[in-house]
C-alpha cells in the first residue's frame, strides 16, 4: 500500500501545522482509503490491503460499462478479502474504497 497523503506520527509528536494539514486533507476527501482491482470473469479474486479489517466496508465502482455484474465481498479478514463476482464476457477494472 502506498501512502499518498500525510499521516501523523504515532508517538504523538505532531506539530499544529501537521495536524491541520491532515485534518484539512481528510475534510477534503483525501483519506488514502482507495485502490484499484481487476476482476476476471467468473473467478474469485483475493484483495490484499493492509487497511482492511474484519469490520471494514468495501465499496466498488466500475471503470467501464459491462454486463459483468456487481462484485461482492465473500469473506474478509485483517489485510485480505475474497471478492466474488458473476461470470461475464471480460475482466473489468474496479476502483474501491475501504471504510472502517
Amino acid at each position: 500500500m502506498a501512502t499518498y497523503y500525510r499521516v501523523l506520527p504515532y508517538n504523538g509528536t505532531a506539530q499544529g501545522r501537521q495536524i491541520a494539514e491532515v485534518v484539512n486533507g481528510a475534510m477534503q476527501g483525501k483519506l488514502n482509503a482507495t485502490g484499484t482491482i481487476t476482476l476476471e470473469t467468473g473467478e474469485e479474486t483475493e484483495l490484499f490491503d493492509e487497511r482492511m479489517g474484519y469490520e471494514s466496508v468495501i465499496l466498488f465502482s466500475a471503470r467501464a460499462i459491462s454486463a459483468f455484474g456487481l462484485p461482492f465481498v465473500k469473506s474478509k479478514e485483517k489485510g485480505k478479502a475474497v471478492i466474488g463476482h458473476p461470470a461475464g464476457s471480460e475482466g473489468v477494472i474496479f476502483d474501491y474504497v475501504i471504510l472502517g
